[in-house]
C-alpha cells in the first residue's frame, strides 16, 4: 500500500503516527513509575542514543538501496539510446532503399519506448511496454528478411549483433523498473521510526523536558527522508523521475 499511495498522504502518516508514539511514550512513562520514586540515570539515553543511531543506520540503508536502483534504471535509459543509435548508425551499410525501409520502424519503435518511459500508471505501462515489444519484433523480421535476400557477408552478423543488444536492453529496463524495495524493509523502517518516537517521549517525560518543538522538527525530518526513499524507488510516481531526454533525441534524429 505505501507503493502505490500518495507521497505526501504517507508523509503525513508516518508523521502523526510519531507524534502519537511520542505521546504514547509519555503515557507509559507515567503509567508504569506512578506512585515510584524518581530513579532515573543517563543510562537511557545511552539507550535512546543507540537506538536513534540504529534508525540512521537503516535509513543510509534504505537511501543506498532506492538511489542504486534509480541509477540503474537512469543507465539504462542511456544504454538504450545508445543501442537503438548505434542499429540505426549501422543501417548504413545497407543500400538506400534497404535503409530508408528499415528505419521507419525503428523510429517508431524508439518513440514508443521513450513515451513508455514516461508513463506513471503500472497498467497502461505495461501495455505501451508489449506493444513496444511487437514493434521491435516486427523491425526484427524485416531486418532478418533483408539479410536473408543479401549474399552472406560480415554485414550480417553486425547488424544482428546491434539488434540483439537492442532487445537485450529493452528487458533489462523492463525488469529494472518492476524492481522496487521490499515492502517488508519499508514497513520495518516506519515501525522503527514509530519505536523511536515512543522511547523519546518515555526518556523525555522522565527528565519533566517535552521539547515538543524539537521533537516535531525531528519527526518531519525523519518523515521527509522516509518520503524521499520511497519517492527514489518510484520510477515515475513522485518527484524524482528517471529522465528519458536521450531516448527522446535518438527517436527525433532518426525520425
Amino acid at each position: 500500500m505505501m507503493d502505490d499511495a500518495p507521497l505526501m498522504l504517507v508523509g503525513s502518516g508516518l508523521l502523526l503516527a510519531m507524534i502519537g508514539s511520542y505521546g504514547l511514550g509519555s503515557v507509559l512513562h507515567g503509567v508504569l513509575l506512578r506512585g515510584r520514586p524518581d530513579t532515573s540515570t543517563n543510562d537511557e539515553s545511552y539507550v535512546l542514543s543507540g537506538v536513534f543511531g540504529l534508525l540512521a543506520l537503516l535509513m543510509a540503508f534504505g537511501f543506498s538501496l532506492a538511489i542504486g536502483r534509480y541509477e540503474t534504471r537512469r543507465e539504462l535509459v542511456t544504454s538504450e539510446a545508445n543501442a537503438i543509435s548505434t542499429m540505426a548508425s549501422r543501417l548504413s551499410l545497407l543500400d538506400e532503399a534497404q535503409r530508408a525501409a528499415l528505419l521507419t520502424p525503428l523510429a517508431t519503435y524508439a518513440r514508443a519506448r521513450a513515451q513508455s518511459g514516461l508513463i506513471d500508471d503500472d497498467t497502461r505501462w505495461e501495455k505501451a511496454a508489449r506493444e513496444a515489444a511487437l514493434q521491435c519484433d516486427g523491425f526484427g523480421k524485416r531486418l532478418f528478411a533483408t539479410l536473408r535476400s543479401m549474399p552472406p557477408d560480415t554485414r550480417g552478423p553486425s547488424l544482428t549483433q546491434a539488434y540483439n543488444d537492442m532487445c537485450d536492453v529493452a528487458t533489462a529496463r523492463h525488469a529494472a523498473r518492476k524492481a522496487r524495495l521490499p515492502a517488508e524493509v519499508l514497513l520495518l523502517l516506519a515501525l522503527y521510526c514509530c519505536a523511536g518516537a515512543t522511547m523519546l517521549g518515555y526518556t523525555l517525560a522522565g527528565t519533566g523536558k517535552r521539547h515538543l518543538l524539537a521533537s516535531a522538527i525531528f519527526f518531519a525530518l525523519l518523515s521527509s527522508a522516509f518520503v524521499t526513499i520511497l519517492d527514489l524507488d518510484r520510477p515515475r510516481g513522485g518527484a524524482i523521475l528517471v529522465p528519458q531526454e536521450e531516448l527522446e533525441t535518438v527517436a527525433r534524429s532518426i525520425a
